[in-house]
């Protein structure tokens, strides 16, 4: 079931390299030829050539017929040296080097020599051809349990519907067997504590039940012998014994002949060892009938076995044998949807977990045809069920419309369910529809779960709606439902809204969502509760803590002031005197609870040790402070110093208010505006405005490492931007374009151009590159949009000193020349427009 997920983080280009390597590892413990088809896939695409390397031994290592035939696709497809080299030690790896009978003798090794077994196994799975496959069947019939599982696997591979009509009539032999030693352990532990006597009866009752069609005229005579203390059955039992089939039987012919002969120690002893054997036996028909069900699953998404064929005989194991994964994962992915009759096995099913279990098989299909089959599990009586059947749903593409329907159709129980769904997937899509219902409607009952909804799904623009909804007006529950939503949108708008909300209401409960809710979003000296916002909050935890108006949940605030992160030294005091007084009361009452006194004694050394840590912070920021004003604008100390403040900032255990973080990220935007003698102040600057976190550095930064030359100051200017939430794929991303100059010598193109170009940008233009620079000297441009010749000659190392010189950020190439091959290799080319252009491929090059 996890194969499309994984397959699909294999298929995106965004998946980092650690994620798909990690993927692939997964084929050395998991090899299902399931594999096959995402592994395919990437490699005909993969840039990378270790994960191309990896990609390709996950496929030798898989060894099948299909594994070979994608390794000889992807050789076709891929023909660069580094490449064919890989393909080729792979395939060469799968080519058999002896005959067909070699493999089968290193298969028939099984148990005894895993290795050489697996490597039988491994060349019959890719070479193995539909005439081999009477050699096949009698290696699974002759092998032990690896053998035959190895000779499963090759067999479920052949092409042709030979190998698929096999599988099937084995598939109904398996489940005779199985059911045989099922009910011979039934038969077996009802026997047991019987007299002889009446075991006798017992055993002979259940023999010419099975036997009456067969031998009607000896059942009879049978079971009257049976009962008659004189008689002798046993020319009977040699009669009836020809026509014995089946483990059952064979147990009920001879545990009767043993009570007939009078043998009682011989019948115990016969108990014991069928028993045993039942135990053992139904272990390995299991295996098998899971493998087999496999076989059948690969046969028919290969076409070469009907589903007509596979579906009957899984659907009616998965009546006998529920508990079959094999099975039920095969069922689910050959069912076909409008087969009703079969999918009703799923609802049938008496055990909720395996009824979640099929749901999970069932939805991993992600076949649009099952929205009706998950509609009808939406109402299965066990909550868990309906909820794994709302979550399968939410993965459907057509579900979201199917779902929008039923929310806009009017009708109170469908809009009901239409919330349901999409508060358990969590339908971002549905966001903005329920925040439009959460403004308009004014049925209580239908406002709760939309507005729960909106709280499952966390959506921020929904919080000024909720906000305006929450007042003391409003029914007890309702508020209850918005608070708790906008206190799990976490989000600061969210936040200060419940906080100044909180005077005008008066309930308890809603107050202590309020208080929580604000100092859940605020987590840590990073992020703290603003301090504009702290007047409010200390209003709100003095009410909570007040014994008529926070009734009840006076403990609930002092724990929720674990997670109270300021700047206000006074107010952690305060409430740590306060909670101390609290503390004190506690321990003077005669319900005194020692749990209770530890967790509020917690929370006054939390804020003890809070507020001591904000007089270390003001004298770190202090010493940064001197540290700033200590570096020289210039000289040879200059980078040395900045060395040195870099690494303070970098120090793990450092707090930087946010008041203090603007300044240094002041202080570096100046720093970065001043003409470096050396690439290393520019490194150690953008290394320490990234500690700062502050979002108006990084277009300085990304500018600089635009222009980095050398390796250090690129490999510095990377890390800044990463660690200001840049990702590295947007590290050369520019900001839009305001401002662009047109370079072209011919007059018509110059106005054909420009009239496409305003009023969109502020356009200026020139015939030739004195002209261009003179304009250029005046104010920089954003954009070049350049020939790559004037009257001058080339103008290539003119735009490259222009460039050089940051008059023009990015450049885009407008020529009649195709020999533009090696200037485009440059990263702040931004592509090139062969002559004659449309003004439409104009405007689509400079789409961000």
């Amino acid at each position: 079931m996890s194969l499309p997920e994984l397959g699909s983080r294999l298929l995106k280009p965004t998946s980092s390299k650690p994620l798909k390597k990690a993927i692939l590892a997964l084929t050395s413990k998991f090899d299902w030829p399931e594999w096959v088809p995402f592994l395919h896939k990437a490699l005909l695409t993969e840039p990378d050539l270790g994960l191309f390397d990896e990609g390709c031994v996950a496929l030798g290592r898989i060894a099948t017929r299909d594994a070979f035939e994608a390794l000889q696709d992807i050789q076709e497809h891929r023909p660069d040296p580094d490449r064919r080299l890989i393909l080729h030690r792979e395939l060469a790896g799968l080519e058999p080097t002896q005959p067909l009978s070699f493999y089968l003798g290193r298969l028939a090794e099984g148990e005894g020599n895993p290795r050489l077994a697996h490597q039988g196994g491994r060349f019959l799975s890719v070479q193995a051809s539909p005439a081999d496959l009477p050699a096949l069947v009698e290696a699974y019939q002759a092998g032990d349990p690896l053998s035959s599982k190895l000779a499963l696997r090759a067999i479920a591979g052949l092409p042709g519907g030979a190998a698929g009509e096999f599988l099937a009539r084995l598939f109904e032999q398996l489940q005779r067997h199985l059911q045989d030693y099922l009910d011979l352990e039934d038969l077996i532990t009802r026997v047991q504590p019987l007299q002889r006597t009446h075991a006798r009866e017992e055993l002979a009752k259940a023999y010419t039940d099975r036997l009456h069609e067969r031998c009607p005229e000896e059942s009879a005579a049978l079971l009257q012998a049976i009962g008659e203390e004189n008689a002798n059955p046993g020319q009977l039992l040699d009669h009836m014994a020809p026509h014995v089939e089946g483990h059952l039987e064979g147990f009920l012919a001879e545990g009767l002949q043993v009570l007939v002969e009078g043998k009682v120690a011989r019948f115990t002893a016969l108990l014991t060892e069928r028993l045993e054997e039942s135990h053992r036996q139904q272990g390995l028909l299991a295996t098998n009938l899971d493998l087999v069900a496999m076989g059948l699953h690969r046969q028919v998404m290969a076409g070469y076995l009907p589903a007509t064929r596979a579906v009957p005989l899984l659907a009616a194991a998965l009546r006998r044998f529920s508990r079959q994964d094999g099975i039920a994962f095969a069922f689910c992915w050959l069912v076909e949807p409008a087969d009703t009759e079969s999918l009703a096995l799923v609802r049938a099913e008496q055990d909720p977990k395996r009824r979640m279990f099929l749901l999970d098989n069932l939805g991993t299909r992600e076949d649009d045809d099952l929205t009706p089959f998950f509609l009808q599990m939406l109402e299965d009586p066990i909550v868990e069920v309906g909820q794994r059947a709302i979550h399968q749903l939410g993965k459907l593409p057509s579900a979201f419309p199917v779902v929008m329907e039923r929310f806009q159709s009017g009708q109170p129980d469908q809009i009901r369910l239409a919330l349901r769904i999409f508060g358990e997937n969590r339908t971002r899509a549905a966001a903005e529809v329920l925040t439009q219902f959460v403004s308009d409607d004014e049925r209580d009952e239908l406002l709760i779960e939309a507005v729960e909804a909106l709280g499952t799904i966390q959506y921020p623009p929904a919080a000024k709606p909720l906000l305006e909804l929450l007042h003391d007006g409003k029914p007890a529950r309702l508020q209850l439902v918005l608070a708790r939503s906008l206190g799990a949108m976490h989000t600061p708008e969210a936040a200060l809204g419940l906080l100044a909300k909180a005077p005008g209401l008066k309930l308890p409960q809603v107050l202590i969502l309020c208080l929580e809710g604000l100092l859940a979003t605020f987590q840590g000296f990073e992020n703290p509760v603003p301090e504009e916002a702290l007047p409010a909050l200390d209003q709100l935890l003095t009410r909570c803590l007040d014994e008529r108006e926070g009734e009840g949940i006076q403990l609930r605030a002092i724990l929720a002031t674990q997670g109270l992160f300021c700047f206000d030294q006074g107010l952690y005091a305060k409430w740590k005197d306060r909670f101390s007084d609290v503390l004190f009361d506690l321990r003077t009452k005669t319900n005194w609870d020692r749990d209770t006194n530890e967790k509020v004694a917690a929370v006054v050394k939390e804020l003890g040790q809070r507020s001591a840590a904000l007089n270390l912070i003001a004298s770190k920021e202090e010493a940064m402070r001197s540290a700033i004003r200590g570096i020289p604008e210039k000289g040879p100390s200059r980078a040395e110093m900045l060395l040195a403040l870099r690494e303070k900032f970098s120090d793990p255990d450092l707090i930087l208010r946010p008041q203090m973080a603007l300044e240094v990220a002041a202080w570096v935007h100046e720093e970065l505006k001043r003409p470096a003698s050396d690439w290393r102040e520019v490194a150690r600057l953008c290394e320490i405005g990234s500690y700062t976190h502050q979002d108006s550095l990084i277009a300085p930064i990304r500018e600089h490492l635009l222009y980095a030359t050398g390796l250090g100051l690129r490999s510095a200017t990377r890390d800044a931007l990463l660690r200001l939430g840049v990702p590295e794929e947007d590290h050369h991303k520019h900001p839009p374009f305001q401002s662009i100059l047109l370079l072209e010598p011919s007059a018509f193109f110059r106005k054909k151009t420009r009239g496409s170009l305003e009023p969109t940008w502020k356009v200026r233009e020139a015939g030739g590159r004195e002209e261009a620079e003179a304009l250029l000297k005046e104010a920089s441009a954003d954009l070049l949009i350049t020939e790559l010749q004037d009257a001058g000659g080339d103008l290539r190392p003119w735009i490259e000193a222009q460039w050089e010189t940051r008059r023009v950020r990015q450049v885009l190439l407008a020529c009649a020349s195709r020999d533009v091959a090696a200037f485009l290799e440059h990263p702040w080319v931004l592509g090139v427009l062969n002559k004659p252009f449309s003004p439409e491929a104009l405007l689509k090059a400079l789409e961000p």
